[in-house]
């Protein structure tokens, strides 16, 4: 059976994973491998990727390839997201990831971004969650967040904002532990920024209070926060229903915390610590925005969405 691979390549995190076709159309996925790496870092002061950033990364792919290798697989894709699209230096890293590990990088567009992590949501969510006349579909990720709407009998509607957990901590330090006139201000901007967006993208286009569904990083931290995991598990992710009032208590928690003592919460990847207090922010702030009360968390997202394309284009491929 023809084994494959994708490869999400984030602002913040790098994840591979590899998958085996069992008939048209139709694929497993024998394994999923991540890498806490920032590649994105430094955009926040220039634009800029930093050597240290891009060698770090660029050591995780390496890893990667030997995985595949290990593993027999076939065909590979690779997709980058915010960092590479900002970057004024993308080129040196893109070139060198080709030449040397031999896996060329397709930089995706936001629309594209959005699109494909919509699949990868879609493949996990709950038929009953589809019912929802309207439903916004975000994934915040290290360098920027993707929208899309859903609206039956309608087409979708893709949106892009340039606003993520890595580049906002970055350039917003907050002090450790967090300073209270710090966390507000950014509360503050976050609200402003997200405010805006919401009132010109989005609300012109939504006839009643839309169903929310949150995918990537940092909403599924909150998630295994609230579920207080020690072992991650997809499965108990997917689907689950995060309140407004646990994502506040949350984000109360993670303000007040040193970032080592954020990083040894159940559920917290250590790694993740640092930027865990923009992104709960962020997602408080989205929920207090479209006035929710709740969320749907769904773990599958943009490296599901490759998967399933890839899945698809093979099986069709075997057929004929």
């Amino acid at each position: 059976m023809q084994r494959f691979a994708a490869v999400d390549l984030g602002s913040l995190t790098v994840r591979l994973a590899v998958a085996e076709l069992t008939g048209p159309r139709r694929y497993r996925v024998l394994g999923h491998y991540r890498e806490v790496t920032g590649l994105g870092a430094a955009l926040a002061q220039g634009d800029i990727l930093a050597p240290e950033d891009m060698a770090r990364t660029f050591q995780a792919l390496r890893n990667f390839v030997q995985i595949m290798r290990a593993q027999g697989v076939e065909v590979s894709r690779v997709v980058a997201t915010q960092a590479l699209r900002q970057a004024r230096n993308r080129e040196v890293f893109v070139r060198q990831v080709q030449e040397d590990l031999g896996l060329p990088v397709k930089i995706l567009t936001p629309e594209e971004e959005a699109r494909t992590s919509l699949k990868g949501v879609l493949s996990a969510l709950a038929p009953e969650v589809l019912k929802a006349p309207e439903i916004v579909v975000f994934d915040v990720g290290g360098g920027s967040s993707e929208w899309a709407l859903i609206r039956a009998g309608k087409d979708l509607q893709f949106a892009s904002l340039p606003l993520g957990i890595l580049t906002l901590s970055r350039s917003r330090p907050l002090g450790d532990p967090p300073r209270p006139e710090a966390v507000a201000a950014l509360q503050q901007e976050i609200q402003a920024r997200l405010g805006e967006f919401y009132r010109q993208t989005l609300q012109p286009s939504l006839t009643a209070t839309p169903r929310l569904v949150g995918t990537a990083g940092a909403v599924t931290t909150l998630a295994a926060l609230a579920l207080a995991m020690s072992t991650y598990d997809a499965s108990r992710v997917n689907n689950l229903l995060l309140t407004r009032g646990q994502v506040a208590a949350l984000t109360e928690l993670l303000c007040r915390l040193p970032e080592a003592d954020r990083a040894r919460l159940p559920g917290m990847e250590p790694a993740k610590a640092g930027v865990m207090v923009a992104g709960a922010l962020i997602i408080l702030t989205i929920l207090q925005v479209f006035q929710q009360d709740s969320l749907v968390v769904i773990d599958a997202g943009l490296l599901e969405g490759v998967l399933g394309e890839m899945g698809a284009e093979l099986g069709e491929g075997n057929r004929g």
